[in-house]
C-alpha cells in the first residue's frame, strides 16, 4: 500500500492539482491512500482568521479571500 500526502505548494492552484492527479495516475499500481491538506498558504490565512476572531476583529473579508481562492481553483478544474 502507498500513502501519498499533498498540500501547500503541491495543490496551490489548478495546474498543481492536475499535476498531483498525474503523479497519482502514473505511479499508482495498487492500494493507495491520498491525503490532501491545506492548499498553498491556506493554513497561514486560517491562523490569521482565528487570531482576528479571538481578538474580536471582523473576519468576513479574509474568509471571503479564502473562499474565492478555493472557488477559483474549482472553476479552473471543472468550469463554472
Amino acid at each position: 500500500m502507498k500513502v501519498y500526502k499533498f498540500g501547500g505548494a503541491s495543490v496551490k492552484d489548478a495546474e498543481s492539482v492536475k499535476n498531483v492527479h498525474h503523479i497519482i495516475e502514473s505511479t499508482n499500481k495498487g492500494e493507495l491512500i491520498v491525503v490532501v491538506s491545506a492548499m498553498g498558504k491556506t493554513t497561514n490565512k486560517m491562523e490569521l482568521l482565528l487570531d482576528d476572531h479571538f481578538d474580536g476583529k471582523t473576519t468576513a473579508e479574509l474568509l471571503e479571500v479564502i473562499r474565492v481562492e478555493h472557488q477559483q481553483i474549482a472553476n479552473d478544474l471543472f468550469g463554472k
